[in-house]
């Protein structure tokens, strides 16, 4: 990053106070090992696929079934329509990821309360207001810092259709903020589902995890993507004493822990 970008990323985030702590943090991993270089992501992605299994098997082992054909049809409508929203788009975000089997975890646990960091297109957003249109109970707290001088604010969120919005409340701030703000609108110990897919670094994820597991129900449902970036998600599941569930997506790795 050039001398100008790192000045216009300081003024982007001088801009914004709620974000100050965010920014502050980022600040302080400088002074902290690196545990998201390339040899340990190599070594996190073997382990990853050492131990992903089918979505059908996730869903046994997860104490879930897999929907059956009918139960499938608004997940596939709710994506034409989101694919149709998405063109509008004139910023580019992520792709769609693993948002069926989203979708399915949602609607076999009957997840009602849910709170998921990370947005962009609102793919995942997406999914889990499906499930929670097809239940008929619930809600959704989404938690998304826009990308730092992308000007994408106007977009996230872009594919959830205005008939789904109603369950869905979108805060826009970073983790350091957001995630804590989210978790309060359920309280500590009642959310059924949460989803990880924001600061995917090492440090980030071992400030997040912890607060989002402490708001699990017991036999509520975690879910992290790209655990292949780095072994915090590895280190979590063993800190817990728990046997973790891995399924691959489009050669990424997402990890799912039940909570007893």
């Amino acid at each position: 990053m050039g001398l100008r970008s790192k000045w216009q990323t300081l003024l982007w985030f001088g801009s914004r106070p709620d974000y100050w702590g965010h920014a502050m943090a980022l600040g302080a991993r400088k002074l902290r090992p690196n545990r998201d270089a390339q040899p340990l992501r190599s070594e996190a992605r073997n382990w990853a696929a050492s131990r992903a299994v089918s979505k059908d098997t996730a869903y046994v082992s997860l104490g879930l079934q897999a929907p059956s054909q009918t139960e499938w049809e608004p997940f596939a409508e709710a994506i034409d329509q989101g694919e149709s929203l998405a063109r509008s788009s004139l910023v580019a975000m992520g792709g769609q990821g693993a948002i069926d089997f989203l979708f399915a975890s949602t609607l076999k646990l009957a997840a009602g309360k849910v709170v998921e960091t990370g947005v962009a297109y609102g793919w995942s957003s997406l999914a889990f207001l499906a499930a929670l249109d097809s239940l008929g109970i619930g809600r959704l707290v989404s938690v998304d810092m826009p990308y730092p001088k992308a000007n994408n604010e106007p977009w996230v969120g872009v594919c959830v259709p205005e008939r789904l919005r109603a369950r869905w409340e979108l805060i826009r701030q970073p983790d350091r903020n957001g995630l804590l703000n989210a978790v309060e609108r359920f309280g500590y110990g009642n959310i059924d589902l949460v989803h990880y897919d924001s600061d995917k670094s090492y440090w980030g994820r071992r400030w997040a995890y912890p607060i989002l597991w402490k708001a699990l129900r017991p036999g509520g449902l975690f879910i992290s993507d790209d655990i292949q970036d780095n072994f915090y998600f590895k280190e979590f599941s063993e800190e817990l004493g728990l046997e973790p569930t891995v399924i691959e997506h489009l050669g990424k790795y997402v990890g799912c822990l039940r909570k007893p």
